[in-house]
């Protein structure tokens, strides 16, 4: 912490300086930079709207243009005590942290120190994975996501306690575990790639990964208000996170999953001063000022698609790039500037956590970048927040934004209400099966009708709740990277919900098969009475 006497001589240089120069103070820059912005007034509504409309307490963001911070603004609260958000706010950047994993890979590339085919375990002897050539894993693999390793595992692997040696244990956990597909062979987005990578820029440099990203990236780029660690960031004045408990946000610091086992694929922390200098870094061949990030060559690399979804869609190093994002039939209604552009390369990544949510996106072609970045999520409908990055550029390009829906299907849209009101079904049904057991039994009826009746009311729910925890666990979840490990660390409500449901599920079942019996039981002394009556 600084001293008090280093802080008012500052201080006083500083207005000296700003006295003499008349340039404006660097406290209100950011509402200079509002100022400067004829689209500003626009675009202020535009996310008041949407925090109100996605209840989120807080938001900052920057839009640089040309080499130039052209729009920078906090908007909200960051915390309880209300303290407002600010472009200096930090906030969890999630798995936006990927692109700078892949920022100090590339650095030690270009260092001579790696190659992107060299295998892992040429750094990590030990390294590997059980079988499917888990140990001939490479560098470019790692980066570009086609290492084999899972997406299940890699998001679980943020649950992992949050210890000093965390990063390297959770590596060598791995050896224990196996592979989607052999390496190479496809692609799958998982944490784990970027763990690696972030261990293996912590042997081949000889500092802690957190040491050089500090050195290497944050500290040449003038990040002041970017950290490590979650600790730092918080006595750094981060963000508070909030999630939406049944819909309503509240603070989750406490209970947030932290771990430094994923810190290099969804750790860091930084703010929208901060990222404005990172983009121009990005968009302006490695270089923000007089400081050389990366060469110009490397920066084309790390953008260079290395696996590619189809021909417009690929996945770069912590980037995914799309090859005409918008083309030129989808921007004919919207008068923008864009237009101009035809088929725009666009490359983005979103980082999701149970509580914040950041976003950033890069047109190259037309010099232009924006971070958003938000203290709070919601997992039911988090594509919502990625398309604000798209009505942002819409607005700072002269056009109207489209106030895009979420993307998810209505299933998990609603999976809140539809969670809900299966629990409090479920939780009614051994009601109803007793109920109607007691009043058959009540009839006194031994006939073949009123048992089948009852066999047939016994059945039903044994089958039903049989179908739709297959459906649930087996279908739902798994299409949406989940279970419920990872429902409780990352969407704490519906696992609640889901757990509920699970657990009444069971209790029904178990009424219905008891009663399944007794009655089948009933039914055979019945036909054995019978049998004897007429012997």
């Amino acid at each position: 912490m600084r001293k008090f006497l280093p802080a008012v001589l500052a201080l006083f240089f500083s207005l000296l300086i700003l006295a003499m120069t008349g340039v404006p103070d660097p406290v209100n820059a950011f509402a200079r930079f509002q100022q400067q912005a004829a689209y500003a007034g626009e675009l202020q509504t535009y996310l008041e709207n949407q925090m109100k409309t996605y209840k989120i307490p807080g938001m900052a963001v920057a839009i640089v243009r040309n080499g130039e911070v052209e729009y920078l603004d906090g908007l909200g609260i960051a915390n309880p005590d209300g303290d407002a958000v600010t472009p200096e706010t930090p906030f969890l950047l999630a798995s936006v942290s990927k692109s700078m994993t892949a920022a100090a890979v590339m650095q030690l590339i270009e260092a001579g120190k790696i190659n992107l085919e060299d295998p892992v375990e040429k750094f990590l002897p030990w390294f590997g994975v059980s079988g499917e050539d888990g140990s001939k894993i490479t560098v470019a693999q790692l980066l570009y996501q086609t290492s084999g390793f899972s997406y299940i595992d890699g998001v679980q692997a943020n649950l992992k306690p949050d210890t000093p040696d965390a990063l390297e244990t959770g590596v060598r956990e791995l050896a224990a575990g196996s592979l989607e597909f052999n390496p190479g062979d496809g692609w799958e987005y998982s944490n784990l790639n970027y763990a690696v990578l972030g261990l293996l820029i912590q042997q081949v440099s000889r500092q802690r990964y957190e040491d050089y990203i500090q050195d290497h990236i944050f500290t040449p780029l003038e990040m002041d208000h970017s950290y490590t660690s979650m600790s730092a960031a918080r006595a750094g004045g981060a963000a508070s996170g909030y999630y939406p408990f049944f819909g309503i946000p509240v603070v989750y610091d406490k209970s947030m999953a932290y771990s430094r086992a994923t810190l290099p694929s969804g750790g860091l922390w930084s703010s929208a001063s901060d990222m404005s200098r990172y983009l121009i870094a990005h968009l302006n061949g490695g270089r923000y000022n007089q400081t050389a990030l990366l060469s110009s060559a490397s920066i084309d690399t790390l953008h260079q698609p290395g696996y590619r979804f189809d021909d417009e869609q690929g996945y770069a190093m912590g980037w995914i790039v799309v090859n005409g994002f918008m083309t030129p039939e989808l921007l004919e209604p919207i008068d923008t500037e864009l237009k101009d552009y035809g088929k725009l390369t666009v490359l983005f990544h979103e980082g999701d956590w149970t509580n914040y949510k950041s976003m950033a996106f890069l047109i190259p072609e037309i010099d232009y970048g924006v971070i958003l970045l938000m203290n709070t999520n919601n997992p039911t409908i988090t594509s919502g927040f990625r398309f604000f990055a798209w009505d942002v550029t819409l607005i700072a390009t002269g056009g109207e934004p489209q106030y895009f829906p979420p993307a998810e299907d209505f299933i998990v849209r609603s999976s809140r209400w539809i969670f809900s009101a299966l629990s409090l079904l479920l939780a009614a049904g051994p009601l109803w099966s007793f109920r109607t057991l007691k009043k058959i039994q009540q009839d006194g009826s031994n006939s073949n009708a009123s048992t089948r009746t009852v066999l047939f009311q016994a059945a039903i729910p044994i089958l039903m709740v049989i179908a739709l925890n297959g459906y649930i666990f087996l279908k739902l979840l798994p299409d949406n990277g989940a279970n419920l490990r990872t429902l409780f660390g990352f969407a704490p409500d519906l696992g609640i919900l889901v757990l509920l449901v699970l657990l009444f599920s069971i209790v029904w079942g178990m009424i219905s098969i008891a009663i399944f019996g007794s009655i089948w039981k009933r039914s055979r002394k019945v036909i054995l009475a019978k049998e004897a009556s007429t012997g």
